[in-house]
């Protein structure tokens, strides 16, 4: 680890992190930006390399043990809070960034679901926001992972990994291009594969929950607005709602995948909570 203190902001190892408040840029060079001490932790145990960490001096004392288990051999730049906002523009770090690089190349194996876990799908999920909390709870509730839409937002966003605490750099995901096809194999290879949707003529969670089918599954949940897409909906097996009052139209898909991730980890056979 070689730390370096950065004593003006047109020092050229900073320039990376001029952009970060710019996803398209930050895209072209290859890198993502993970903010705070929380998730800058994570991104140093990671699969991710690690370019550069910029720190106040605060931050790296709080980062100590986490770098000093850090696998990278990591550059750390040390400024203060004044110079991090002139050359961030925002305040959502606190005082900590960590620049990592994207791969080139599909970063997990393609994900299956096992009797225990499953994976998690989202079709053109678009709020980082919503992401970063469906991570979250997959995370939280022992999901293999998750398969991304090529419309989804990008979980690698510095919201999205803000808002997921993290886990977007924790849990397996892949962003699969051909999603149709995708959505095929796995229904193919044995996995049940099942719509989230408030339509009134679907299965209810708690009677698919208890129906005692050990397949692996696939949980598909849909965009903020329009729902499930009918190409997405054409390699459904089921569909299945959760019962809500109504006078509510429907819930937030994030709120709905945490509570169908619950439901879903609770009554598994051979899950941790029963």
């Amino acid at each position: 680890m070689s730390v370096n203190r950065i004593q003006a902001l047109d020092n050229p190892r900073v320039a990376d992190f001029r952009v970060v408040s710019d996803p398209e840029l930050m895209r072209a060079r290859g890198l993502f930006v993970a903010e705070g001490q929380l998730a800058v932790a994570r991104l140093l145990t990671s699969r991710f390399h690690v370019r550069a960490l910029l720190l106040t001096e605060s931050a790296y004392d709080r980062l100590e043990v986490a770098l000093a288990d850090a696998d990278d051999d990591v550059e750390v730049l040390l400024t203060d809070s004044a110079q991090l906002r002139e050359l961030t523009g925002f305040r959502f770090h606190r005082g900590c960034l960590g620049l990592g690089e994207r791969p080139t190349a599909t970063i997990v194996p393609a994900l299956v679901p096992n009797a225990r876990q499953p994976v998690v799908a989202l079709d053109s999920v678009s709020d980082p926001d919503n992401v970063g909390s469906i991570f979250r709870s997959a995370a939280a509730f022992d999901a293999a992972g998750v398969i991304l839409s090529p419309t989804c937002v990008d979980p690698l966003y510095r919201k999205a990994i803000r808002t997921s605490m993290g886990t977007t750099l924790q849990l397996p995901f892949a962003v699969q291009t051909e999603w149709s096809a995708t959505l095929a194999q796995l229904r193919n290879g044995g996995a049940r594969v099942v719509a989230f949707t408030p339509d009134a003529s679907a299965t209810e969670l708690e009677t698919f929950v208890s129906g005692g089918d050990a397949k692996p599954l696939v949980l598909l949940f849909g965009s903020e607005g329009d729902g499930l897409s009918r190409d997405a909906l054409v390699y459904c097996d089921e569909s299945v709602r959760i019962a809500i009052n109504d006078s509510v139209d429907s819930l937030n898909v994030a709120t709905a995948a945490a509570i169908v991730l619950q439901r879903v980890r609770a009554t598994r056979p051979g899950s941790a909570v029963s």
